[in-house]
């Protein structure tokens, strides 16, 4: 395992990474398919597994709290 730096951020990454944990930058290993190159390509831009992750338990949270609020609003009549 070598670190190079990432060509967006500076940061010290493994050759090996998939992306620079930093900011996200593709590392060697992008040509790889899966659903985060494939979201990266849709969004147009670079999309970390972390940023990724985020945004599905944000909106599993948020969809879990207006369930429970509408629950209780229709249970409380």
């Amino acid at each position: 395992m070598v670190l190079v730096p990432c060509p967006a951020c500076d940061h010290r990454v493994s050759d090996k990474a998939f992306a620079c944990p930093t900011c996200g930058h593709p590392g060697s290993q992008s040509d790889r398919h899966g659903l985060v190159p494939a979201l990266g390509r849709v969004a147009g831009t670079y999309v970390s597994a972390n940023a990724i992750t985020g945004a599905i338990l944000g909106s599993v949270m948020f969809l879990s709290v207006a369930a429970v609020l509408i629950t209780l609003i229709l249970t409380h009549r």
